[in-house]
């Protein structure tokens, strides 16, 4: 089978409604308010749609953090939904989650073009970091947003650490399992810093915990996000969790970087014996995670 290709975001509809626009009158002057419809549709995204789940207490003069969840390879969004359970908690924790897709592959596989390590296998060259920046600011003008965060399994957290080196002033936060950043630390050009917490099994046989000459691990990848966020060294632990059904005890060790740059955190759960997949996470589990990224 030919290569995709790269998909078009030309037909894109970018909602008019927050677009401000500066006034050229008296010193008296200023931008309107942006408005927005109590009934705003669920699906954005134009060729490529993405399902929009909004709280069921949604106003328009309420500012909502607003959640990405990017799947990992192989799988769709509702499939990761298993595992993350962020849908779940919409309503209670009063956030709005977006949820794209990616493009498939000769093998009928959904994937982000990352990194050179995953997933682009046929070289398609589809251009996701535009279709995902192009999401951001989509539902930026259609929904009343504080923040935004991604958070990303596998695939989809190697999309989410691309995104914060290429287009760090859109994102707040993101949640990485099972990910890396790019090994060759050069090809990682941003330099604003983003809040990260990367969370990784070391029984992971698929993205290995520990780093390797052609792989960042779990250590190595959070640690270039606390150098450019400024933190102390070393991390604080925050004590252990059990965050998987499977393992006897507290098996999740939480590292904690202190002295950040302002309204930023850098965090590492190390669940130890926890596989790639992490299918046993726990309620509270979710709950912290969901937590994490809706600050």
């Amino acid at each position: 089978m030919a290569p995709m290709t790269r998909t078009s975001l030309s037909r894109v509809l970018i909602a008019p409604l927050a677009l401000l626009t500066a006034c050229s009158g008296s010193a008296d002057d200023s931008a309107p308010a942006p408005t927005f419809d109590a009934n705003p549709p669920t699906e954005i995204g134009g060729d490529r749609e993405a399902e929009v789940v909004l709280p069921a207490n949604y106003a328009v003069d309420t500012e909502y953090p607003l959640v990405f969840l990017l799947h990992g390879y192989g799988v769709n969004a509702d499939i990761q939904e298993v595992i993350f359970g962020l849908g779940q908690r919409v309503d209670d924790l009063g956030f709005i989650l977006v949820k794209p897709e990616g493009t498939v592959d000769s093998t009928g596989s959904q994937f982000w073009n990352a990194t050179e390590e995953c997933c682009d296998f046929g070289n398609t060259g589809v251009d996701d970091v535009a279709y995902l920046s192009a999401l951001i600011d989509e539902a930026r003008a259609l929904y009343p947003v504080s923040t935004v965060a991604f958070v990303g399994h596998s695939n989809g957290g190697f999309m989410s650490y691309r995104l914060s080196c290429e287009v760090p002033e859109k994102i707040d936060r993101i949640a990485v399992l099972a990910g890396a950043v790019y090994k060759d630390e050069d090809d990682c050009a941003g330099t604003e810093p983003v809040s990260v917490l990367h969370i990784h099994g070391t029984a992971d046989e698929t993205i290995a915990y520990d780093s390797d000459p052609a792989h960042a691990g779990a250590v190595e990848s959070i640690e270039r996000w606390a150098t450019k966020a400024g933190c102390a060294e070393p991390p604080t632990s925050l004590g252990t969790r059990d965050y998987l059904s499977g393992n006897d005890g507290e098996e999740t060790t939480v590292s904690h970087w202190d002295g950040c740059a302002t309204g930023t955190d850098i965090e590492l759960w190390t669940a130890e014996g926890g596989d790639h997949f992490m299918i046993d996470v726990t309620d509270p589990w979710r709950d912290a995670l969901t937590a994490w990224a809706i600050q």
